[in-house]
């Protein structure tokens, strides 16, 4: 498949990635769903051409590659600041390759459908409801990582747990300021998949919900930086969490605004 051969190579140094040596059953279980879902995306879409491709762009790009690295402010220990600009590049090769390859081989080549009133507001509007999509995110984050993650991974590995906490402690200040970045960034993220899809306004939260869970909670199974126990708890605080921020941001966008109800 295109998408394992793309995360198998690290361009920034010309060699095989760490993926591809060391979890490549993992590489190519990640390959497959990812390649999956966002295929879907791209036969839904109702855009085509370079619209449908940055939507796709962005939706891999920045919500996998872009919100990982913006953790590093307060998660060093655990993801060093000098493996971002690897990250970085690796993600932004990959995601435009797979991207183009989707939208060429699934994409919308007849006429575009683009003539829709979704999400059109003015700018006042669009700057609360991103101001609103941030808290609304941090909210999540703090609930679903109190309900989901810590009893889970005190559960699965206790040990490892401390120890993650123990270097979170030491930026604790940094936390809430950058989840609350990224909340806004998510939000602005999913714009380009939200305009895109031509559901009705729920089957468009569940599909946010997805794009916004899926490739990011698998992403983690191509490093071997975190134990099992660890995997599994981010794995469903992650999926949690963004199903539901998801969904609630689709409302949230379609409240007051011309998004259509279908």
């Amino acid at each position: 498949m295109l998408y394992a051969a793309l995360l198998s190579v690290n361009y920034n140094a010309i060699t095989i990635s760490n993926a591809a040596t060391k979890t490549p059953i993992h590489l190519l279980v990640v390959a497959f769903v990812d390649t999956l879902l966002l295929s879907y995306f791209v036969l839904s879409s109702r855009w085509g051409g370079w619209r449908e491709w940055a939507a796709v762009f962005v939706v891999l790009y920045g919500m996998v590659y872009v919100l990982t690295a913006a953790e590093t402010f307060y998660l060093g220990s655990i993801l060093s600041a000098n493996t971002v600009p690897t990250l970085l590049v690796n993600g932004a090769i990959t995601s435009a390759v797979f991207a183009g390859a989707l939208v060429w081989a699934f994409g919308n080549k007849g006429m575009q459908r683009t003539g829709n009133s979704r999400l059109r507001m003015p700018g006042a509007e669009w700057a609360w409801k991103i101001v609103a999509s941030a808290v609304l995110f941090l909210l999540l984050f703090t609930i679903i990582g109190v309900i989901v993650y810590m009893p889970l991974a005190k559960t699965l590995d206790p040990v490892a747990y401390a120890q993650e906490q123990s270097i979170a402690s030491n930026a604790t200040s940094l936390v809430f300021p950058v989840e609350l970045i990224r909340g806004a960034l998510w939000a602005l993220f999913a714009v380009p998949a939200i305009m895109a899809l031509p559901f009705e306004w729920k089957k468009t939260g569940v599909i946010t919900g997805l794009l916004m869970a899926v490739p990011l909670a698998l992403v983690q199974y191509l490093s071997t930086a975190m134990t099992t126990g660890l995997l599994v708890s981010h794995t469903a605080e992650i999926v949690v969490e963004n199903m539901i921020f998801g969904f609630l941001l689709v409302w949230l966008l379609r409240v007051h605004s011309r998004l259509p109800a279908d």
